[in-house]
Parts: C-alpha cells; structure tokens; sequence
C-alpha cells in the first residue's frame, strides 16, 4: 500500500508533483478498494472505525483525476 502512512487523504496524494497521473489513479483506485475491504469487514461485524467519509473523499479524486489529465 504505497499510499499508507505517506498521505493523510486524497487531496495530499493529488498534490505530490513526483507522481505521474497513472500512478495517482493507481494509488487511489487501491485506497479505494481497501477502504471498501475495510468497510464491508466492518458491516460484517468486524470492530473498527467507520471511515466513508474517506472512502468519498478517494472518489472524487479519481473523478478529478480523470476529468482533467493536467492533474
């Protein structure tokens, strides 16, 4: 998980200027799909704290990413 413990949420992982688009997309596609694990883990009773927020917040970098390539 390159994207752990480096970015405290998407909009500092959009901002890293040494990051190429592709990998930016890469990167919040698999925080994405972690924080679905997580999340789906959590609604089959698994103790945690509840982090949609996040989970909405890693989407909408993938929508600007992909909405505009000078990102």
């Amino acid at each position: 998980m390159a994207y752990f413990e480096k970015y405290e949420t998407p909009a500092d992982l959009l901002r890293d200027d040494s990051l190429s688009r592709d990998r930016k997309i890469r990167m919040l596609e698999q925080w994405r799909d972690d924080k679905k694990d997580y999340m789906r883990a959590t609604d089959e009773g698994m103790e945690g704290v509840d982090r949609s927020e996040l989970l909405s917040q890693i989407k909408l970098a993938l929508v600007k990413l992909q909405d505009d390539p000078l990102v």
